[in-house]
């Protein structure tokens, strides 16, 4: 049936007079399947999922560790702390000014603890850019080329930065098990999850939230990538405004969309109520 519907709509609808009408049912279509909903944590599907989620999920612990990697100036962190009262929350930033603000922005909080670095694949330092003309923004990168190609910036700012592992913060700081993960670093979540190869292959994180955006055509990373690290272990769901949606099987139609998205992936262990 579905196919007699494609062939109908294709020989009634597959021509240049209905172009502007079958893009915006595409960029329609796709906001409903959870992509482009950027405005707000509201539209994201953030907000709801940590309030349907991750806070029943805390009530199983005494003691809920989250790490907020690419904390920007906390929003995030604090979304966390005021859901979750149990939650001891790790938020790292690497760009020095903003990280003046995070430190601003949650001194008010209990049990945060934030740090000026950023988290990676390996140890180190790396150059982080941002605008010249609005330093300390929430597109700061370790890709010059992103700024040229689509933010379109003519000025660039550049720092070195802290790099730090996932697997060597959590040796040096005796963290044993991540409830909670979130990745937001531009384009490079993938990095951070190759820093976390024996807590992940160890089954030592829980939960993980990360984005998947069209700067990754820039920093080459491919949805699969992170279905091949993950799929084994983790059942993968894309979040949409009130509700998620979890992704079966790897399709490459519907998956290797290239605009702003926020998916979690929860250990087949765990099940959050789903």
């Amino acid at each position: 049936m579905i196919q007699i519907f494609f062939k109908f709509y294709r020989k009634l609808f597959g021509n240049l007079f209905f172009l502007k009408i079958n893009k915006l049912l595409f960029y329609s279509s796709i906001r409903g399947l959870g992509i482009f909903n950027y405005e707000n944590m509201d539209v994201s599907g953030e907000k709801h999922f940590i309030k349907n989620f991750l806070k029943k999920d805390a009530l199983r612990k005494d003691k809920y560790i989250v790490f907020d990697v690419g904390a920007n100036v906390g929003d995030y962190s604090r979304l966390i702390a005021e859901n979750i009262i149990n939650a001891h929350i790790f938020s790292f930033e690497p760009h020095p000014k903003t990280f003046e603000i995070l430190k601003i922005n949650t001194k008010d909080l209990q049990n945060i603890y934030i740090f000026n670095c950023a988290l990676s694949s390996k140890k180190g330092k790396l150059e982080l850019y941002d605008y010249k003309s609005n330093d300390s923004s929430p597109h700061s990168s370790f890709n010059k080329d992103i700024f040229k190609s689509i933010h379109k910036a003519k000025d660039i700012n550049t720092y070195k930065v802290d790099v730090c592992t996932i697997d060597n913060f959590c040796s040096e700081n005796n963290i044993e098990i991540i409830d909670f993960l979130k990745i937001d670093v531009e384009g490079y979540e993938l990095d951070v999850l190759k820093g976390a190869k024996m807590m992940l292959d160890n089954c030592k994180i829980r939960c993980i939230q990360f984005e998947f955006t069209q700067i990754n055509v820039y920093t080459k990373v491919f949805f699969k990538d992170f279905w091949d690290i993950l799929s084994e272990k983790y059942r993968i769901y894309r979040l949409i405004p009130k509700s998620m949606y979890e992704i079966k099987k790897y399709d490459p139609t519907l998956c290797e969309i290239f605009g702003f998205q926020n998916f979690v992936a929860i250990h087949k262990e765990n099940s959050y109520g789903i």
